[in-house]
């Protein structure tokens, strides 16, 4: 909860959800564990935005049978679809939780079986720390597209964009993502959140 997305999302839900925290670290604000066994209080969702070191902390909040939406990058996809088969429908990962993204890969699927012939570029701020990101590895994955194609820029106070030019010796089309406001992705994981609860609660009827 005290790195920037756990923050953004604590600040974002604490009008309409009771928060508490799992980190190392306590925070100034919200009520704080070093890990989620210690938590003797009834949990509605867990947001996982931490890192691939607290791996056995995911484990148990998907063991506890509640929703889990995780946006922790630097998992293989392999250790993803595992915690997908221990999670299944209670269970959600993305690197990217922006609305627009998800429109994003269905368009560049589209073109995608058309043009042999692309580019593609993420460029992200300099503190980013994995590069490519994880969201360009998303998407080189849903489109077969080897990670090593992935151009990646780092600038000082780049907004997140993913890039793919498509073009043939006639034409091109040039697909772009774009984040202006972090608020894209707390409203997204919002929606993201909402159905899941609606799919779960009619499952559970």
């Amino acid at each position: 909860i005290c790195g920037k997305m756990g923050n953004c999302l604590a600040d974002y839900f604490e009008k309409k959800w009771d928060i508490i925290g799992v980190d190392l670290k306590k925070h100034p604000k919200y009520t704080t564990y070093s890990s989620i066994d210690l938590i003797d209080l009834p949990i509605d969702v867990v947001a996982d935005f931490s890192s691939v070191n607290a791996k056995n902390e995911l484990i148990k909040a998907i063991n506890k049978n509640v929703l889990v939406l995780s946006g922790t990058t630097g998992y293989s996809f392999s250790e993803i679809d595992e915690f997908m088969k221990l999670g299944k429908e209670k269970f959600f990962w993305s690197a990217n939780y922006a609305g627009g993204i998800f429109l994003f890969y269905k368009l560049c699927e589209l073109v995608f079986k058309d043009y042999d012939i692309f580019d593609f570029i993420e460029i992200h701020a300099k503190d980013k720390k994995d590069k490519p990101s994880g969201t360009a590895k998303m998407i080189a994955k849903k489109l077969t597209i080897d990670e090593n194609k992935i151009q990646s820029l780092r600038i000082n106070q780049a907004n997140p964009v993913h890039e793919i030019i498509f073009s043939s010796e006639y034409e091109r089309i040039i697909l772009r993502h774009e984040v202006m406001k972090k608020d894209a992705f707390l409203i997204g994981f919002e929606k993201k959140l909402n159905e899941m609860r609606e799919k779960n609660d009619k499952e559970a009827i």
